[in-house]
């Protein structure tokens, strides 16, 4: 279960929906800062910013190249 804390005034703990991040994960495809989306989204940057290491993380990070053949 993750949880939202708002760190402006008076934090409090909040369920972040399925809805929701399926939203936040269209919104990462667009070119909006993190900050933008959580204001747009209501969650706190601090989970935000851990949802993006998360999402990163499952990314596989190996590149396969192929070779290109040469013209003469």
């Amino acid at each position: 279960m993750n949880v939202v804390g708002n760190s402006q005034s008076h934090p409090q703990k909040k369920v972040i929906d399925q809805a929701t991040r399926e939203l936040i994960d269209r919104l990462l495809l667009e070119r909006i800062s993190l900050a933008g989306i959580a204001r747009a989204v209501q969650v706190s940057e601090q989970w935000l910013q851990t949802y993006v290491n998360e999402k990163y993380a499952q990314v596989p990070q190996s590149v396969q190249v192929t070779p290109k053949k040469r013209g003469d």
